[in-house]
């Protein structure tokens, strides 16, 4: 259960590590030559998308979480626990009784890792965690792909006026429109249904000196409505990377069941003076150890 939680935690931190703390000025202009038409009609088709976030501020949902990779097919049982720019909690759960053996919590402000079993835990800010820091790694970035949103490097929402940095190619063939923002070494990539303007795939690749190529494919499915807008309830991201100079791959379904709404519930963790706290120059040996 310990190297389920390793790899959870790398898959979602490669997530959000392709957003930089910079803010784009706008410079990024569109790279496919379109009509005026093409235009509004971009224009009117990214508007359907930035409309079709939840409004709701907190959803909560049973799941099962299913880790393919090294040649392993594990699952488990968890619980997804979402505040709007407050927090992304994930709980791993045993079977039937469903007592918690891990949680990894993200807030705005830092990053929680509590292994229940060995009584440990890891809390650090994204800035003391050389690895986060120098990916320039966003809790935002993070929430909007779990939200099922677009997202603009360093902003917690877009505006209407911020829709045109993207480059959104309404005049391709097929049921889907892509949509692409580029910044300097990250490259960002949405599949949108064209009927319903809901996101259905974001791909990120970021590129670094000292990292290699990371790269994440986030897929959704199976919408239902909450709060009046449709949600996936199912999530598939598979994580790509050279960390450390070794090819790694892993691939995490979540398949979420009951959503609800519901705002009863703390987003503070609060541990007893049995758990050690391991230092979070260790952060990244503690994710990459998968025996």
């Amino acid at each position: 259960m310990k190297r389920l939680l390793s790899i959870i935690a790398i898959a979602i931190l490669l997530a959000s590590c392709a957003s930089k703390k910079t803010v784009s000025d706008g410079s990024n202009t569109p790279s496919i030559s379109i009509t005026k038409t093409q235009k509004a009609e971009q224009t009117e088709f990214l508007h359907r998308i930035n409309n079709n976030h939840i409004s709701a501020t907190n959803i909560v949902a049973s799941a099962d979480f299913r880790l393919t990779g090294k040649g392993k097919d594990i699952s488990c049982d968890g619980k997804l626990s979402m505040r709007r720019d407050a927090i992304i909690r994930l709980q791993l759960l045993l079977p039937i009784i469903r007592t918690e053996i891990a949680r990894i919590d993200f807030t705005p402000e830092y990053v929680l890792l509590v292994d229940r079993y060995h009584k440990e835990y890891i809390k650090a800010s994204y800035k003391e965690v050389s690895f986060l820091a120098d990916n320039g790694i966003s809790f935002y970035s993070l929430q909007s792909l779990f939200w099922n949103e677009l997202f603009l490097p360093g902003q917690k929402k877009i505006a209407d006026n911020q829709l045109k940095q993207f480059d959104c190619d309404i005049a391709s063939v097929g049921t889907t429109v892509p949509v692409e923002f580029h910044n300097k070494a990250i490259d960002y990539q949405w599949t949108a249904n064209r009927a319903t303007a809901l996101i259905e795939k974001a791909i990120v690749s970021y590129k670094s000196q000292q990292h290699g190529t990371s790269s994440l494919t986030w897929n959704y499915a199976n919408f239902k409505s909450i709060s009046g807008k449709s949600f996936p309830l199912t999530q598939q991201f598979a994580v790509q990377t050279n960390i450390g100079g070794k090819a790694q791959s892993a691939q995490i379904s979540v398949k979420m069941s009951s959503p609800k709404t519901t705002s009863d519930w703390d987003i503070e963790t609060n541990l007893s003076s049995k758990y050690k706290k391991i230092e979070a120059q260790d952060i990244l040996k503690k994710l990459l150890s998968i025996q």
